[in-house]
């Protein structure tokens, strides 16, 4: 029985990252409207994102259709494009699914504004 408790802890464990990335590649897929593989301004820009609080408090960025429960607000144009700022690290005019995992560890972008 022990064994059996074990192996089935081990196995959660193991598929807790895997659900992180189905959040993360999900909500960058979306977000990717011409599905060229990165998120222009434009397309972050006319996206329906918006901010919820965190377990912790923490103010995080998702899309509006990802939402369960709760309430969020509607992120502005400005918030928008400090956001794009913020991922595009290589300043290249677009945000890579790399880029974009980088800044969402757990499925949701931190907002760091």
């Amino acid at each position: 029985m022990k064994q059996l408790v074990r192996n089935m802890v081990v196995a959660m464990m193991l598929m807790i990252p895997v659900a992180v990335f189905a959040a993360e590649d999900k909500i960058f897929t979306t977000l990717d409207a011409d599905k060229n593989g990165a998120i222009s301004k434009d397309e972050l820009l006319k996206s329906n994102l918006a901010v919820v609080k965190g377990p912790k408090g923490k103010l995080k960025v998702v899309h509006r259709d990802m939402l369960k429960d709760g309430s969020a607000a509607a992120m502005t144009e400005e918030q928008k494009k400090r956001l794009f700022d913020q991922l595009d690290t290589d300043k290249n005019g677009q945000i890579s699914r790399k880029e974009w995992s980088r800044a969402s560890r757990d499925g949701f972008i931190l907002l760091k504004f």
